[in-house]
Formats: structure tokens, C-alpha cells, sequence
């Protein structure tokens, strides 16, 4: 009852993106464009290979259409070829996950400055509590070279810290928690929640069109054997189709999402639960650092299936 009346003082509840430091908007902003160029050209590419084998399903006679056919899947082929090369040497993936782990700690940062936890504590003056938090991000960024190049220079010019973020850094304890649970803690296990369902729905749907491009190349073969004259062969799309499926499902790692984002929503569920046990400023302090060490690992664990 104490922390719904203590909701209700603070609002509005949530900080917004705006009010982050620039530099997590910066790197949020790199990440999803990296991941965007990146999944476009995995996308083009496994397309360019569907394309080429729906070139092979009917078996002209005649040798002109033949070189059409064989010129075209030519083209196909070196396209995928120039795409393979070139999210090797671009590397938007690195760039993808470097903007992530930049974003996410630049906000695990951010929170443990807005609630005065461990080396931002209430007890420092507001200079010295400011200097540490900005001497914590520098650090941080510096560790990501090669992300800054990427990085909008206009969101990197926007102040380091955030009136609202002193707003709330200078509550009492108890109305700081009441703002961490709600704009923290609730916030992302709505976020791993939805991201879960998300990630389930994606993995359903492309095994059922693995399942049924693999039943259709069954079926393609059957015809064949029964009508080995005939001039359509469709085996090769279809088994194309299913290995493109299979490859979408691995880039994307549905499965291993939906374990890391289960895993940290019944964690965090757990750790608001022992919400309702702090009462001192000590007791939030190290409230704080766990519930920040349970998301780091949902992160460091996505970052480390990545990598595989």
C-alpha cells in the first residue's frame, strides 16, 4: 500500500528516452541501425540464393532461354557473394552488439546515479556524485572505439546529465524506490515479457515454413519418381526455401532470446517481490545493485549466445 501511495506522489512515472544520457541514445541509435543494415543484407542474400534455384524448376530444351537462365543466376550468385563479403568486412554485426552493451550499461550506469546507489550515494555532494557519474560514462565509451564513429555527433552534444535525473537523485529513498519500481523494475519485465511472446510467435512461424518446405521437397521428389519425364522440378527451391529458413533461424537465435528474456522477467518478478523488505537507505543501495546485476546478465548472456 505504502509504494502504491508513493506511485502515485511521483508521477509521471516514466523518464523518458530524452532524458538519458546522450550517449545511450547515441549508441541505442547505432545499434539499431547496425542491426538494421545487417539483418537487410543477411535477408538480401538469402533471397538472391531463393531466386537462383526458382531459375532451376523448369528444364528448358531449348539452349537461348538456358543462357538467360544461367546469366541471371549468375548475377544472383555474385550478389550473394558481394553481400557475404561485405558484412564480413563491415562488420555490422560487432557494431550491433558493441551499441547494445554500450546503451545498456550507459542506463545501468544512469539508474545507480538516479538512485544514489554504490559510488553515486546521497551522501556526496551533487559536484562530486556529478563528477564520478561523468568520468563513469567516459570510461565506458572509451572502451568502445571503433562504435564512436558511428555514433550521432548531435546526441553526443546533449547534456550528460538530465534535470530530471537530479530531480529524482535528490527524493527521499523511499519516493527514489517508488520510481525505480515502477520506471525500472515494472518497465522491463513488461519489456522481457513482451519480447518473450514476441520471440515465441517468430520461432513458430519459421518452423512451420521449414516444416513445410521440407514436406513440399518430399513431395517434389515423389512427383518426380512418378513422372521422371516431366519438366518442372521444384526440389531445389523448396530444399533452398527450408535451408534459407533454418539459416533465418539462426541468425536471429528466437530460442536462445526467449531463455535469456525468461529467465531475467522471473527474476526480476522475484526481486520486486523483496521490494516490500527495505527500509533503510543502505538496504536500497544494495537493492539497486542486484536488481542492475540480474538485467547485466540477461545481456551479458544474449551478447555471449551472439557470439557463438
Amino acid at each position: 500500500m505504502l509504494l502504491t501511495k508513493q506511485l502515485t506522489i511521483i508521477k509521471p512515472t516514466k523518464l523518458k528516452q530524452t532524458e538519458f544520457p546522450g550517449v545511450q541514445r547515441a549508441a541505442d541509435k547505432a545499434s539499431n541501425q547496425a542491426q538494421k543494415f545487417y539483418m537487410n543484407m543477411v535477408k538480401t542474400n538469402l533471397i538472391s540464393g531463393v531466386l537462383a534455384a526458382l531459375l532451376t524448376i523448369f528444364n528448358f530444351e531449348s539452349e537461348e532461354p538456358k543462357v538467360y537462365i544461367y546469366a541471371i543466376s549468375l548475377v544472383l550468385m555474385i550478389v550473394g557473394l558481394g553481400l557475404t563479403v561485405a558484412i564480413k568486412y563491415y562488420k555490422f554485426e560487432d557494431l550491433w552488439y558493441q551499441g547494445r552493451a554500450l546503451a545498456e550499461s550507459v542506463k545501468t550506469l544512469t539508474w545507480r546515479y538516479i538512485t544514489c546507489s554504490e559510488n553515486y550515494e546521497a551522501s556526496l555532494p551533487q559536484n562530486e556524485a556529478d563528477h564520478s557519474f561523468t568520468d563513469s560514462l567516459q570510461n565506458l565509451q572509451n572502451k568502445f572505439p571503433d562504435l564512436v564513429n558511428f555514433m550521432d555527433s548531435n546526441l553526443l552534444n546533449t547534456p550528460v546529465i538530465s534535470n530530471e535525473m537530479k530531480k529524482v537523485r535528490n527524493l527521499s529513498w523511499d519516493l527514489r524506490l517508488a520510481r525505480y519500481i515502477e520506471c525500472r523494475i515494472d518497465d522491463q519485465i513488461s519489456w522481457y515479457s513482451a519480447k518473450t511472446l514476441f520471440n515465441k510467435g517468430k520461432k513458430k512461424f519459421w518452423l512451420y515454413i521449414v516444416i513445410a518446405c521440407q514436406s513440399m521437397s518430399i513431395i517434389a521428389c515423389i512427383s518426380l519418381l512418378l513422372c521422371a519425364s516431366g519438366s518442372w522440378n521444384f526440389i531445389g527451391l523448396f530444399t533452398t526455401l527450408a535451408a534459407s529458413a533454418i539459416a533465418w533461424l539462426e541468425v536471429r537465435q528466437y530460442q536462445s532470446l526467449i531463455q535469456a528474456y525468461n529467465t531475467a522477467t522471473m527474476e526480476l518478478v522475484i526481486i520486486k517481490a523483496l521490494a516490500n523488505s527495505i527500509n533503510t537507505e543502505e538496504s536500497f543501495t544494495s537493492y539497486v545493485l542486484d536488481s542492475e546485476n540480474a538485467i547485466s546478465r540477461e545481456h551479458t548472456m544474449w551478447l555471449a549466445q551472439r557470439r557463438k
